[in-house]
């Protein structure tokens, strides 16, 4: 790492600027999407934004420049974050934002047992449906499933709106709903062309994205859902055979499937094993094979489309290559000679409630704890979740126990001060810190602090979270919700219809065993509160939930967010806060080893850099 060698030219003598090893620079431009431009949050001018890899228990050091004219953050989608909460990247919760013209030096220090598939994304407002790009984090030695290459998919959304559109759209009396996609992306492209309504494409932002592959190998194929608001189907033309073995950054043992699901927020990696040359020419030499991906949950159906291409020799090119290639002639449901297909090839499924559910289970690998037991339980906090519209103010907001979180709230904050500075600068002497004792004596919602809008959690504790999706007031909508969760992975426990009940979920454990024991989950960041049925005559109904079971360490001390990871429900309030530890405990556990943290008190504290002035210095440092 560069960072580790300007450490040692200082240990000789050499005085030296310090080099961030990566550099993101966030920025607003005009991209092609779907062969129409669209003014666009980017990374480093382009979507999707470039992979960064990162290795296992080093130190990287990732500069992010805000070269927008508005406020911006960087999220690091799966990673703990453990004694380093202040850079988890969520504006007002953990860490002030970065402001135009300043920059950001994020510490990241993945552990060898989060090897897997994560991705970075913008966590302000409509951001993160252009500003994002794959994170992965290499495996310390060797994986424990053999592959000779692997493959970046990426999916996303394509709406014209623009950023700030949206919020407005979705932020005022005026409420008023995107509706679907426009079109569905598959690492930028729609795959809609050429096709009947558009045999000419301008460009190839509506070509199919194409990856090369080589005759009998075997591809881990890392699945990130980059989606603003659609959950995605995916199948491979003539490949049925995929194997799962990661869900969320975490291996797990492998489980069969002829598609993959993944929904806003989640991350899959499968095996695919290419067929052989011997197998190509009992198709009759073909080479080319249609990748179909469909939209689920939403009013219609999106689609969009990529190429497995095989080639041999010279012709294979890096499978890190997200750009457009020459669109090949059609052999699959095509119209005309080069034409996508116009309807579906492939039988992709709408039962999307049963999705490997009570299925993954993690390995036996070094750092993967063992779930905890139901007899660990300290307490279970259910959360219910509906869209409600507020007759008095006007307003349309997404309520969990009735209550919403907003980055910049359009009624007003309790407090525009971030909750960590708030606890590392005022320790336990301003009232507005979370206070355990207050949340627990809430009679009204028990864990719930009323004064600063938290669910405080102490170390030690083992919590039941259970969350139920309610019908919205005053139309009885169900809508799907893909929650997720900052810091430390939790443990899912699967999910259900009608209302949580601890007999009808220990049926279901029992059902779902694992040589004679119950099924006891698996490690996740992000799963599915589904949606049973369309509408209710009753606004306020629960039907269905989902459970976690997470356990609260001097590890993942912190303040962090839970939310659904639909873009357009989190703009309406879908998030709350969660504080793991006293404030004294997280000051103890988050202490730096070289600087001070008073620089993170202040929006645009001298933990910001301008660029020209002082990009060469790095103020704090939290690990050796």
């Amino acid at each position: 790492m560069l960072s580790g060698v300007c450490v040692l030219l200082q240990l000789f003598g050499f005085v030296v600027a310090f080099v961030p090893d990566h550099v993101l620079r966030i920025s607003v431009g005009t991209i092609q999407q779907d062969c129409k431009p669209r003014l666009s949050t980017l990374v480093n001018g382009t979507y999707p934004g470039p992979p960064i890899y990162l290795e296992p228990d080093v130190t990287t050091w990732i500069r992010v420049y805000n070269d927008a004219d508005i406020n911006a953050t960087m999220h690091w989608h799966g990673l703990s974050m453990a004694t380093a909460p202040y850079g988890d990247g969520s504006p007002l919760g953990s860490q002030w934002p970065i402001p135009p013209g300043h920059f950001f030096d994020y510490e990241l220090h993945p552990k060898a047992h989060e090897a897997g598939t994560s991705f970075y994304h913008s966590h302000i407002g409509f951001q993160a449906i252009t500003a994002a790009g794959a994170l992965i984090v290499k495996d310390a030695g060797a994986p424990p499933y053999p592959y000779d290459d692997e493959i970046i998919l990426k999916f996303g959304d394509y709406y014209s709106f623009e950023d700030h559109e949206v919020e407005e759209m979705l932020n005022s009396k005026t409420w008023k709903w995107t509706d679907d996609p426009l079109a569905l992306l598959i690492n930028g492209h729609s795959g809609t062309a050429p096709g009947p309504k558009n045999s000419n494409p301008s460009d190839e932002s509506c070509q199919p994205w194409q990856v090369d592959v080589e005759p009998g190998k075997t591809y881990r194929w890392r699945v990130i859902g980059g989606t603003a608001l659609s959950m995605v189907v995916v199948g491979f033309e003539d490949h049925e055979n995929l194997t799962v073995i990661e869900t969320d950054s975490s291996y797990v043992l492998p489980v069969e499937t002829p598609f993959i699901q993944a929904d806003t927020g989640q991350r899959f990696s499968f095996l695919m094993k290419t067929k052989t040359q011997e197998e190509l020419n009992a198709l009759g030499g073909k080479t080319k094979f249609w990748i179909q991906a469909e939209t689920r949950e939403g009013f219609g159906t999106v689609p969009a489309w990529a190429i497995l291409n095989y080639v041999t020799g010279e012709g294979v090119e890096k499978r890190q290559n997200l750009s457009g290639r020459p669109q090949p002639s059609a052999d699959a449901g095509a119209t005309g000679p080069n034409d996508v297909p116009q309807s579906p090839i492939l039988e992709l499924p709408y039962d999307v409630e049963n999705f490997l559910e009570y299925t993954f289970e993690n390995p036996d690998l070094p750092g993967y704890v063992k779930a905890p037991t139901a007899e660990e339980v300290t307490r279970r906090i259910t959360i219910s979740t509906l869209q409600f519209l507020n007759n008095s103010s006007g307003y349309t907001e997404f309520k969990e126990n009735m209550e919403s979180w907003h980055e910049q709230h359009p009624l007003g904050p309790t407090t525009q001060t971030p909750y960590l500075v708030e606890i590392l600068s005022n320790g336990t002497v301003n009232s507005a810190v979370p206070d355990y004792e207050r949340a627990m004596s809430n009679p009204e919602q028990e864990g719930f602090d009323p004064i600063s809008h938290t669910y405080p959690a102490k170390i030690g504790e083992v919590i039941e979270i259970v969350w139920q999706n309610a019908a919205s007031f005053p139309a009885g909508m169900y809508g799907p919700h893909p929650v997720h969760a900052h810091g430390e992975h939790f443990w899912d426990l699967g999910s259900g219809p009608d209302v949580y009940s601890v007999e009808a979920h220990k049926t279901l454990l029992e059902s779902n065993s694992v040589n004679g024991r119950p099924w006891t989950g698996s490690r996740r960041d992000t799963t599915m509160l589904y949606k049973y049925q369309v509408q209710s005559p009753n606004p306020g109904e629960v039907n269905g939930w989902r459970a976690w079971r997470l356990r609260v360490t001097e590890e993942n001390v912190g303040v962090w967010m839970m939310h659904c990871h639909i873009l357009q429900h989190m703009i309406m309030g879908q998030q709350i806060v969660w504080v793991f530890g006293t404030p004294d405990e997280i000051k103890k556990h988050t202490k730096p080893v070289e600087g001070v943290l008073d620089g993170f008190f202040t929006y645009g504290g001298d933990v910001i850099g301008k660029e020209g002035a002082e990009d060469h210095v790095r103020r704090v440092r939290f690990f050796q």
